[in-house]
């Protein structure tokens, strides 16, 4: 993996993102327009200062900028987390976005016990390309902690921090392919609490009209909605 080249194409992205030239970008930080065309290319390693530069110009956090290669962690034993987390460190969260009448895709990646039971967590939401997911609308980081009949996410918006964005995952012990889980967190477009089903898988989803249709709210989800007086996910 070529870290300089991996840095490179975050600061690219980002920077388009924000809507910047490379021109702006390098008036920003002080620096020629080569070097920043070097930094995105890979042609040439950011210096940490000028890497902190970089993220104050973006609006984002350094954290968001920099290559975060596999840990080697492969997930907790079986016996000490519920069987559907149990081994793995990877999972995909999908949830229809009807602002935009679109799927939302989100990449989930669990982390080392910070102590029993909570592991640390990082979720990259609105990921366009899988093979680049750590480019994403926005970084979320937390923690994943299981209790008996739920596990909870509990994810800081590293772009908004108000955004506390939480998603409950019940009966997490018995296994199965996919889990439907309810998440909690704050829009910005606009800005309004919102709440929403999702779907956490422990692979890509074939994202096909059928599947699509799971994700909307249907005529049940409104019916116990309706019953409860509250959006519940059983």
């Amino acid at each position: 993996m070529d870290i300089a080249q991996e840095i490179g194409l975050k600061i690219r992205y980002y920077r388009k993102k924000k809507g910047m030239t490379v021109e702006q970008l390098a008036a920003a930080v002080c620096k020629s327009k080569s070097s920043i065309s070097k930094y995105e290319s890979g042609q040439i390693v950011v210096d940490v200062l000028s890497l902190y530069d970089i993220a104050r110009a973006l609006d984002v956090k350094v954290t968001q900028l920099l290559y975060l290669p596999p840990s080697g962690y492969t997930g907790a034993p079986s016996g000490s987390v519920p069987a559907f987390f149990a081994g793995l460190s990877h999972f995909y969260l999908y949830y229809y976005d009807g602002r935009v009448n679109q799927i939302n895709r989100c990449v989930l990646d669990i982390s080392s016990e910070v102590e029993p039971g909570v592991f640390h967590a990082l979720m990259y939401m609105n990921v366009g390309d899988y093979q680049h997911y750590t480019m994403c609308e926005n970084l979320y980081e937390g923690t994943l902690t299981h209790y008996d009949a739920l596990s909870l996410l509990v994810l800081q918006n590293q772009n908004m921090e108000m955004d506390l964005y939480q998603v409950g995952v019940p009966s997490p012990y018995m296994n199965a392919p996919v889990k439907w889980a309810l998440a909690f967190g704050i829009s910005s477009r606009p800005l309004m609490p919102t709440s929403t089903k999702v779907l956490l898988s422990k692979t890509i989803q074939e994202e096909t009209p059928e599947f699509e249709k799971n994700l909307r709210l249907s005529k049940e989800d409104i019916r116990l909605m309706k019953l409860y007086n509250m959006l519940t996910i059983l």
